[in-house]
């Protein structure tokens, strides 16, 4: 299999977007030091046991801000590489179905053509004529739905796609 068509099968590598285990190891590693460094602080600087108590709690309600803000700053950064993973993921798609609607277009037309042909041809058969340009303008049909996707998610163009064969027959 070509490098290309191999390489598209894999799921991209972002290289803003961190490791499962990053965030939590960051957290550990300040809490840890936190913790560590700040007692030792809390012995040097408490004149006795009443102000340590007080100094206690703030250095613990110093600690939940300082961590809220560590993992909002670390998973904002993730948020954003994910966004933009989607952004390519649709833009792809979206090149996608425009490359498959000028090839499909452009045979369609063929057929057209072809069918403007067939009917000067004595004695070719109108049904098929009418067969196939019924087939040519279900195909602009699936197209122009597929084209149409909001989201891009497999039951969205599933459904896009296969919207006629679900349609109870008339």
């Amino acid at each position: 299999m070509p490098e290309s068509v191999e390489s598209a099968r894999r799921p991209p590598h972002h290289p803003r977007m961190k490791a499962p285990w990053f965030v939590p190891t960051c957290y550990l590693l300040f809490g840890a030091v936190w913790i560590v460094s700040s007692d030792w602080l809390m012995d040097v600087l408490a004149p006795g046991k009443e102000a340590l108590s007080s100094l206690q709690t703030m250095k613990g309600l110093l600690f939940v801000v300082l961590s809220a803000l560590l993992v909002w700053f670390l998973t904002r950064r993730s948020q954003a590489a994910l966004a933009a993973a989607e952004a390519e993921k649709f833009a792809v798609f979206q090149k996608t179905v425009e490359g498959a609607n000028h090839i499909l277009r452009n045979y369609v037309n063929q057929m057209q053509i072809l069918t403007v042909a067939a009917e000067d041809c004595p004695g070719f058969d109108p049904q098929a004529l009418a067969a196939a340009e019924k087939v040519s303008q279900e195909v602009v049909d699936a197209l122009t739905r597929l084209d149409h996707v909001a989201r891009v998610t497999a039951a969205e163009i599933d459904a896009a796609i296969y919207e006629d064969l679900r349609r109870p027959p008339a």
